[in-house]
């Protein structure tokens, strides 16, 4: 079994938070003891550590996460060695979610970064749509939702019946049940009990987590295969819809996160797993194809360059998701190939959607100059 004991830099964000940062482990200076406080966050941090660590290795293989920290040094898809691309600025949604992370203090961040992780591991490995799935801080977007599944299961020719769309929801963390059936997946069982009275009691003892509504807790989504820890998945962030909402994407959040999310999922139908930009490109594209196409919503121009501008403030400028500019390509490429084929009735077929995009991607790509930390950076994830 592998050693996920690196946490903050392995395993919270392969989980998908964005804010886990380095201050998260700082201790202040001038602390002569800790506090109850803190050390019930340092003893959760160590709970979710040992979590982690039990679970099977394949747990969280290949699973997509719409965001990636773009933060040097942080995470598996770390891009601190390629360094910050040229007269790159990253995307508006990025920007936003770092200068809510950087508010934090270092105790906030690290109660922070636990509960997420341990909320990321509860809707992927617990959470089931056989129950009702409420997305959305108060519910206001479970009927977009719905339909937006509903549609892109008919929609693209993959197995869909088992793919679930569940709801990320930082309030579910004030569960001690669901928060029991998440550290049974891999705590010792002695330690479940206790751990779970203690990841509720931080949960409102931490008054910045607002009791989950901290948008930072779920600000975020994610796909998951048939392989990984709970089986094919879309799982929807209150925290994402309620940032992009503020952002002035609500016309186009849910269809397009969600369309996005699903993409994987095409990708994952054909074995498709790109270890560069196309990764997640390359969703962009089949979501944008799909809102354009008039058996998906069938939306117009002005609709479509809403969602090339959310497709754009996602981008990074690590050579890892893709920069602005070039998300925002990948996706008006997609809807393009909707709104200029001969038949608009007619689906492209999945398979031949990928194999269009892989020969448009390196178009999409920085100059030759760039290439070679591209590369590099693509090396050290394999």
């Amino acid at each position: 079994m592998p050693n996920r004991t690196g946490f903050l830099g392995r395993t919270l964000m392969a989980a998908g938070t964005v804010a886990a940062l380095a201050l998260a482990t700082a201790v202040p200076a001038a602390a002569a003891a800790p506090s109850t406080v803190e050390q019930d966050v340092a003893q959760l941090y160590q709970d979710v550590i040992d979590l982690y660590n039990g679970l099977p290795a394949s747990a969280l293989r290949d699973v997509d996460r719409l965001i990636e920290s773009p933060i040097p040094k942080i995470g598996p898809r770390s891009q601190a060695a390629a360094g910050p691309i040229p007269g790159c600025t990253e995307g508006s949604l990025l920007t936003y979610a770092n200068n809510l992370a950087s508010q934090l203090t270092p105790l906030e961040g690290q109660a922070l970064d636990a509960l997420s992780g341990l909320s990321q591991l509860y809707v992927q490995g617990v959470a089931t749509d056989k129950t009702p799935q409420v997305f959305g801080t108060d519910g206001q977007y479970t009927p977009r939702a719905t339909a937006t599944i509903d549609k892109l299961r008919a929609f693209w020719d993959i197995e869909s019946w088992n793919i679930q769309l569940v709801a990320w929801k930082g309030t579910d963390l004030g569960s001690q049940a669901k928060m029991a059936q998440t550290f049974g997946l891999g705590l010792a069982p002695a330690k479940v009990k206790d751990a779970a009275a203690l990841a509720t009691k931080v949960l409102y003892e931490v008054p910045a987590l607002q009791g989950g509504r901290n948008p930072l807790i779920t600000l975020n989504a994610f796909s998951a295969p048939a392989g990984s820890l709970g089986g094919k998945r879309v799982a929807l962030g209150d925290g994402l819809l309620d940032v992009v909402d503020l952002l002035g994407f609500d016309d186009v959040s849910v269809e397009s996160v969600v369309g996005h999310e699903y993409g994987h999922q095409v990708d994952f139908a054909h074995d498709n797993y790109p270890r560069n930009e196309s990764s997640e490109m390359g969703p962009d594209a089949y979501g944008g194809y799909f809102v354009a196409h008039a058996k998906g919503f069938a939306w117009n121009a002005r609709t479509q360059q809403e969602v090339t501008y959310l497709d754009a403030s996602i981008g990074d400028c690590f050579h890892s998701h893709g920069t602005p500019d070039q998300r925002k390509a990948a996706g008006a490429w997609g809807e393009k190939q909707a709104t200029s084929q001969g038949n608009p009735n007619r689906i492209v077929p999945s398979a031949t959607m990928i194999e269009k995009f892989q020969k448009e991607y390196p178009k999409l790509m920085p100059p030759a100059a760039d290439q070679p930390a591209t590369a590099a950076v693509a090396a050290a994830h394999g």
